[in-house]
């Protein structure tokens, strides 16, 4: 998967510390003046995880 900035925050945030979406949707929106939908966020996610199950 392309490694732009939604998919290095989701890694970071929600994989390695355990945080929610919305806590990525607020880092986004206030570091980077991102607005991103909860549900581009939740789809990105499930993707992720989906693309890592292919791995292993």
């Amino acid at each position: 998967m392309n490694r732009d900035l939604i998919t290095l925050a989701l890694q970071e945030f929600v994989l390695k510390e355990g945080k929610e979406l919305n806590e990525v949707q607020q880092y986004l929106r206030m570091k980077h003046r991102l607005d991103v939908d909860q549900l581009v966020l939740k789809r990105r996610l499930e993707k992720i995880l989906q693309t890592e199950k292919a791995v292993a």
